[in-house]
């Protein structure tokens, strides 16, 4: 029996020092994901000195929900991932440091951040199996790859900038990593669509 086999392809238009610069790298493989998740809109507040508060009325957040909380350091995207709501009143969430989260320590008291559920999207792939991946978000976003009870990669996304690897691409970054889920959150308040896509070997 013949395998059928997926092609991807990535594609790349540069203009540098007045030159124009065009590529395109394709590779095949038997196994392709393809993932289109939406990322509901985050909730504005401010950094106080037990959590989130600043909140609108509303947000929806309860205790023991897990968070992302998003700011950024200039113009880069700074994430605190894996909190879990301790309580919540009517605007504000409290949270501390049990079970640890990850990620950028949070910023200074009464910074402006967004404060996200995680949205976990279940698709399960070895990182050495894998030619090519793409993602992007069309909000800022925040993405981690994870292992059961490890990140494997996690990645920032700026509004409608894709990340993405190829094998002949320096490392691979999911090289040992058995990926079971991608946990991905909106960084912004506007809701947001994720799309993920995955070219790996499946068969041994």
């Amino acid at each position: 029996m013949t395998d059928i086999m997926q092609t991807a392809k990535i594609s790349s238009s540069l203009q540098v020092g007045g030159l124009s610069f065009l590529s395109s790298v394709e590779r095949s493989a038997e196994g392709q994901i393809s993932q289109v998740v939406p990322l509901p809109a985050g909730i504005a507040g401010a950094v106080s000195s037990g959590g989130v508060d600043g909140l609108a009325e509303g947000h929806g957040l309860v205790q023991n929900d897990v968070i992302n909380v998003h700011w950024t350091v200039g113009d880069v995207p700074m994430c605190r991932r894996g909190v879990t709501v301790d309580g919540a009143t009517a605007t504000a969430v409290t949270f501390d440091n049990s079970p640890a989260a990850e990620g950028d320590a949070l910023p200074a008291e009464d910074t402006e951040v967004v404060v996200s559920k995680q949205v976990p999207i279940i698709t399960a792939f070895a990182g050495n199996d894998v030619l090519m991946i793409g993602i992007e978000s069309t909000q800022t976003a925040f993405a981690d790859f994870r292992a059961t009870g490890a990140s494997v990669l996690a990645k920032s996304l700026p509004a409608g900038e894709a990340w993405s690897w190829w094998t002949g691409l320096a490392t691979n970054p999911m090289a040992g990593g058995a990926v079971a889920k991608v946990v991905a959150s909106n960084g912004s308040t506007t809701a947001a669509t994720l799309s993920l896509g995955v070219l790996y070997n499946s068969v041994a």
